[in-house]
């Protein structure tokens, strides 16, 4: 199964020669040659350009490949924990691809991610997805799944009444 996941920093990753490493390792390991700019989709503001790198992981039994793809921001733009200064925004995303997937297709891959999100956003206003305010697991559970439900059932009925063709009138005399 393909699949592109976001990952922490300190996730220990397998590499080909039956080694180790955490992402971070990584990405300092990287030369700067080693990165593209490349947008991954539009945004609210114009095209989300970012940084792009990816480092060839241990491939599976199953045929399958897998990458650690890297994605830098532009410019520094996250302000440091320990230090204070601004550094750039770094993320990690392990892929699980077919053989000879390019740079294009995973930063493609990883751009696909916000049309998960805006479901969810819709669902938020349409049927209060957000509007729950319990303290146990059992009753948010419940909640999200009422809200699910009801937006299931609103988009199918949305769909049903674009796919009718409207009625002509009938011009019998």
């Amino acid at each position: 199964m393909r699949y592109l996941l976001a990952a922490p920093k300190d996730e220990v990753v397998p590499l080909p020669n039956e080694r180790t490493r955490q992402a971070r390792e990584l990405y300092a390991l990287l030369p700067e040659e080693a990165f593209e700019r490349r947008s991954c989709a539009d945004g609210t503001k114009g095209p989300r350009d970012y940084d792009w790198g990816t480092v060839q992981l241990a491939s599976t039994a199953q045929g399958f490949e897998r990458h650690l793809l890297i994605r830098r921001s532009t410019a520094p733009n996250k302000k440091d924990k320990k230090t204070g200064q601004l550094t750039r925004e770094i993320a990690y995303f392990r892929c699980h691809t077919d053989p000879g997937v390019t740079l294009a297709g995973l930063v493609t891959a990883a751009g696909q991610r916000w049309m998960v999100e805006e479901p969810f956003q819709v669902t938020k206003g349409q049927v209060g997805l957000e509007e729950h305010e319990v303290r146990k697991w059992c009753s948010w559970y419940r909640h999200t799944t009422v809200c699910m439900l009801a937006m299931a059932f609103l988009v199918t009925v949305r769909s049903q009444l674009i796919t009718r063709q409207p009625r002509t009138p009938d011009h019998r005399p």
